[in-house]
This record gives structure tokens, sequence and C-alpha cells, in this order.
């Protein structure tokens, strides 16, 4: 997980790394980095230890590579998207995201695709002459190395097929994400900066805009300081990580009526915008995951009550570990950012849950016992919102609750749940 406090172009080039792309490139720079080593020492290897190794087998295992790694690559392309596409339909879309981001699948294909892609620039370079009797040691050293490549990746995956896209291991992958997203922004509550309750008179103030729709997934902060410091003002930032961003909705506000617009641009450039929420900077996004997840199981198309109340268990095991700072670090001492909603959390996640299992006495009691930890295991975040849930999902239970048992059963449990301190 990306330290919430790193600017924005290393949160990019953190977001580029993690394609496909960048792993099955550095295959090619193998290959040609081989090419060039084998062009430079290739002469100072004897000839007569290229025969005794036998380092003309070099093209017929590349040759073997080449044609295998292709259609390996295209089978596991096939399976990859069909478990994503199982994980869509049966948690939410948006945990998709956690499973085109891991590693071991992405080092499978990646190193099936790079495999494939050295083999053929290493005939091509054996049939141009690249290679002399020296040259192809090297290469027949490289080509071992990639069949060892290949070979680990091979059984790591085949290994990782067995449970891939499946609900209990998107699950959790979604609460390992969700529950190091929240540690580090709790970390960080305000991203170093001060704490933000309410915006000051806007009168006065300039807007920074922005100039498309989109969701806040990264701030630039330590940005944005110098910003402040150059223009002698301080900056109340109105659109957090997670927050819809539109051009009548200012991202921030700055501390003067007027601005250059160099000045605007570069506060707006400290905001990155994207079509989809991320978990970098907002860990909220996971109780809407959780969420969808569980509402999904509860519709009557799947009638899973199961999952949702492993979802619940799960949501609530991440929710305490929140953990406040009594006096965050203030690094950034002329920005002030709103924080996290212990409110925002529950109720994102709560509420479809509460709403599509109303008429499951199972579900709701769950539900209700959830609720009570975590009030009792953190009282100070989460007393008065766990209170004010338990109310509501029990008002949800009564409307659609038949048994006058279930109804006293549930109600007993609320009773349980703590008052705020």
């Amino acid at each position: 997980m990306i330290s919430s406090t790193k600017s924005g172009w290393f949160f990019r080039l953190r977001q580029h790394f993690k394609e496909i792309w960048a792993k099955v490139t550095a295959y090619c720079l193998l290959a040609v980095l081989t090419a060039l080593t084998a062009r430079w020492l290739g002469p100072f290897i004897p000839s007569d230890l290229a025969f005794r190794i036998g380092a003309d087998a070099a093209e017929t295992i590349l040759n073997i590579v080449a044609t295998s790694m292709l259609t390996v690559a295209t089978f596991s392309m096939g399976i990859m998207a069909s478990a994503i596409a199982g994980a869509a339909s049966g948690a939410t879309p948006r945990a998709t995201s956690i499973l085109l981001e891991d590693q071991v699948s992405q080092n499978a294909l990646a190193t099936f695709l790079g495999a494939f892609l050295f083999s053929l620039v290493g005939i091509i370079g054996l049939k141009v002459g690249v290679y002399e009797d020296g040259g192809r040691i090297i290469l027949f050293a490289m080509t071992l190395l990639v069949i060892l490549l290949i070979f680990v990746a091979f059984i790591r995956w085949i290994n990782a097929l067995r449970s891939f896209g499946r609900i209990p291991d998107t699950l959790s992958r979604i609460e390992a994400t969700v529950k190091e997203a929240l540690i580090e922004r709790l970390n960080h509550p305000y991203l170093d900066c001060h704490r933000l309750d309410a915006l000051p008179d806007v009168a006065d103030l300039y807007p920074i805009c922005a100039q498309k729709n989109g969701f806040v997934q990264h701030i630039d902060v330590k940005k944005l300081q110098a910003l402040a410091v150059e223009l002698d003002t301080e900056i109340w930032i109105n659109r957090m990580p997670g927050r819809y961003a539109c051009p009548v909705r200012p991202l921030a506000y700055l501390g003067r009526k007027t601005v250059p617009e160099k000045a605007a641009e570069c506060a707006r450039d400290c905001f990155t915008l994207g079509p989809a929420r991320t978990f970098s900077q907002d860990p909220q996004f996971g109780m809407i995951v959780f969420a969808e997840t569980a509402a999904r199981a509860l519709s009557p198309a799947v009638n899973d009550p199961g999952t949702a109340i492993d979802v619940l268990r799960r949501a609530m095991g991440v929710l305490l570990h929140w953990e406040e700072r009594a006096e965050p670090e203030v690094v950034h001492d002329r920005l002030y950012m709103p924080g996290l909603s212990a409110e925002d959390f529950l109720t994102d996640l709560i509420r479809p849950i509460a709403r599509d299992g109303a008429a499951m006495v199972e579900v709701h009691h769950v539900l209700q016992a959830a609720l009570r930890d975590l009030a009792l295991g953190q009282p100070a975040a989460f007393a008065a919102a766990a209170k004010a849930q338990s109310r509501a999902a029990l008002a949800r239970a009564e409307a659609a609750l038949a048994l006058d048992a279930d109804k006293e059963e549930l109600r007993a449990m609320a009773r349980e749940v703590p008052d705020a301190p």
C-alpha cells in the first residue's frame, strides 16, 4: 500500500507499475541486455568451452519456449478473465481491481508472455549472427534462468488457481487491503495537515475547481504545502480522497480572493482524479465494497446469507483496528484537511446489509452482535454510531419479520449495544 503522504507523481508511477506490461517489458529488456552482454563478453569465452557445454542447444530450447509459452499465456489469460468475471458477478465489480493487482497471477502471466518475447528476441539474434560461440554460452545460461522463472511461476500459478476468484478468496483480499489502507490512513488521519471540522466563510476565498468529473484518488499534500508557502496563504481542502469532484464542487479553497492562473493550475494538479475510487488514502471505499458483496449475496437470486454474515465479521474485524492518534503530527502547517468519519464508515457498511437482509433474522442477529462488539471494543470512535445503526437496523427488521419471537430476540440484542460514553 502506498503511503498516504507520497507525492502525486509517485502515486501515478506506482499505478503504472501495477500493470502487467511493466513486467513483460522487463523480460524484453533482459533479452536485449543478454544480447549486449554476449557481444561484449563473448570474445573472452573460449570456443572449446562452448563446444563442451553444447551451447548450440540454446536455439532448440528457445524454439520450444517460444512455441509453448504463447499457448500457455493465452490459456492463463482466459482462466484469469473467467475468475475475475466470476468475482465481479459473485462479489462486486469494485473488487476486481484487487484481483487484477494480484502479484501471483500478474507474475505468472508476465513470465509466460515475457519468456515468449525473450525467446523471439533470442532466436532473431541467433539468425542475424549477434551471438558467436562465446555469446551462445551467455544466451544458453540466460535461457536456463528464464526456464527456472517459468517453472516457479507455473507452480505458484497452479497453487493460486485453487482459490483465485472465489468468494472466500475475494473477501480475504478485500479484508487485507482495507485493513492496510485503514491503518495507514489512521497513522496520518489528516495527511499530516491541520484538522478541518468546518470550512471558513468562502466568500473571501479563491475556489480551486476541477476541470473534469471524477473521484479524488490522491492528494499531493507536499506540493500543495509548497504552493501555500509560495503564495504565503493557507489552503482548505474541500474534497478529500474518495469524494466525487466536478467543476461546481471546489477541490480546495485558497486564502485569498485572487491568485495567478498558473498557481491555480498548480493547485489543481495536486489532485489526482479518476473514474473510480481506489483504496489508497480512501479506506472508506472498502466498506462500500464489503456492503455491495453482502447485498449481492442477500439478493433473492443468490440467497446466500452466510456470505453476508462473513462480510460483517470481516468488516468488524477491520474496524476494530481503528485507533485515532491523540495528537497527529502536523507537517503541512498551511493546509487543513477533513478526517475520517466513523459514522460514515458504519453507514456505508450497515445500511445496505440491514435493508437487504431485513427479513433474515440470522443476518440481523450477527449484525447486532457485531455492532455491540464494535461499540465495546472502540467506544470513543464507534459507540454513538453503532447505537444509531443498531436502532435503524432493528426498525427495518421489525418491519420485515413475521414472528414476534424473532423481533423480541433482536430487541434484546439491540439493548446490549452500549450508549456513547
